[in-house]
């Protein structure tokens, strides 16, 4: 019996040509046979899981990989762990989870934040041992007015395939701050949507990538302006090795009633050899006059000017390019407020690239 399932996943908002092959990415799953990961979670005295938004609440909101995943994962995922962060309460959230590296895994996640609370969240996917397999997760968030959470997103999985879902909302005068961490993985598929539905709300994505030797990366970055003077920048900085394919989808949607609201969206790419495969769709959707966006990507090799200053000082190509790149990698890393996590980073990165 054939156990495999197609699914499309990461789709554009609004498709483009279709000949241009980025409207959305296809992903192979299991019908069955998929185990929860294993999860630890450790949290300060205020975090609870009872939870004030329903299940049918957190599923209504729409998420970055798109429906055909979201119903995937809500057939063949366990429980959804929660945790809720209470009114005025400031706290920090471990999430540990590790992939056995036996079986391909989903784990679902719910965090919520009332008014006035701030929650740091760290989530960290590592394995117990190098073998090939598919990971998914589903990550579903609720800020409250003048709350702030920022998400921290890192994977030190290798050689394997990591699916990851998030879709957000964010009310009045809340801000939620994503740092995405993807040094490894031989097919990365990444979706985050995010609803700005509160006035003068916030959010920013920052995602550093290595897509090394053959590897493949997806990502997929929505911002939906609802509320008034609601703010938003997506960034990510990235590196393509030999034979590595990469598409960075990144949407900046002005819906009608987002009066004064501002959206920034950059990629800086930095290529390594020449047959890789990158594609870069920045969008602005906009049914609204008063607002502000821009978009941009930089994309190349190394200055022939900058190789020419290293070589002069003892440093060759290869060396110099490895040090580039993790110099990229570290430009988000440094936004990560734990030391113990940027270290555990900066040692995994540091005996590939360095």
């Amino acid at each position: 019996m054939d156990n495999a399932r197609d699914l499309y996943v990461n789709p554009l908002p609004k498709p483009t040509w279709h000949r241009c092959r980025v409207n959305d990415a296809r992903i192979t799953v299991k019908k069955s046979g998929v185990l929860p990961a294993t999860v630890s979670v450790s949290a300060s005295s205020g975090v609870t899981a009872k939870m004030n938004t329903s299940e049918e609440d957190f599923r209504r909101m729409e998420s970055g990989m798109g429906k055909e995943f979201e119903i995937y994962g809500f057939e063949v995922s366990a429980a959804p762990v929660c945790r809720h962060v209470p009114a005025g309460e400031d706290e920090e959230i471990d999430v540990d989870i590790w992939f056995d590296g036996k079986t391909d895994c989903f784990n679902s996640f719910r965090f919520e934040a009332e008014d006035n609370a701030a929650a740091d969240i760290y989530m960290i996917c590592r394995q117990k041992k190098q073998t090939s397999f598919k990971g998914g997760l589903d990550t579903r968030i609720k800020v409250g007015k003048n709350a702030h959470v920022r998400l921290i997103r890192v994977s030190l999985v290798k050689g394997s395939g990591l699916y990851n879902n998030v879709a957000a909302s964010v009310d009045d005068g809340g801000k939620l701050e994503i740092v995405n961490i993807w040094p490894d993985g031989n097919e990365v598929f990444d979706g985050c949507a995010i609803d700005l539905f509160g006035e003068k709300s916030e959010s920013s994505i920052d995602t550093a990538y290595d897509a090394k030797e053959g590897t493949k990366f997806d990502l997929n970055y929505v911002a939906r302006h609802r509320g008034r003077e609601s703010v938003c920048e997506i960034t990510a900085n990235g590196i393509l090795a030999k034979g590595a394919e990469k598409c960075f989808r990144s949407t900046v949607d002005f819906i009608t009633g987002c009066v004064e609201a501002r959206g920034v969206e950059n990629e800086d790419v930095l290529l390594l050899d020449e047959d890789v495969i990158n594609k870069t769709v920045p969008l602005i959707l906009c049914t609204e006059e008063n607002v502000e966006g821009e978009h941009g990507a930089t994309i190349g090799k190394l200055s022939d000017e900058i190789l020419f200053y290293l070589n002069t000082r003892g440093i060759d190509e290869k060396t110099a390019y490895r040090l580039i790149s993790a110099g990229r990698m570290a430009s988000v890393i440094n936004l990560i407020p734990k030391g113990t996590v940027r270290k555990e980073i900066f040692e995994h990165i540091g005996s590939e690239r360095i």
